[in-house]
């Protein structure tokens, strides 16, 4: 079974028809004291509208999580190759 991990989260990601989950890192006002950086599992509807977001402070709990919550949606590698119309970078 393919899974996201800390390999490959920065381009793997899971999707269910116009969903999408994946891992981002950002900070906190916290965090930024602290000098460290925060591990974001979000999930999107349409690519831009946010309907989930859950902060972890390891990107190894952020991918468990990830795979735990949405291993049953499409696993998507956005380095692997694609073909036709449908799939270029302008849709």
């Amino acid at each position: 079974m393919r899974c996201v991990n800390i390999e490959n989260w920065t381009y793997c990601r899971y999707e269910k028809d116009n969903f999408m989950a994946m891992i981002s890192f950002g900070a906190s006002p916290e965090s930024m004291e602290e000098d460290r950086l925060e591990y974001y599992v979000t999930v999107l509807e349409d690519e831009d509208k946010e309907i989930f977001q859950k902060n972890f402070d390891s990107l190894h709990d952020a991918c468990f999580y990830l795979n735990e919550n949405y291993q049953d949606w499409m696993f998507e590698d956005q380095t692997a190759t694609k073909s036709g119309c449908s799939t270029c970078a302008a849709h």
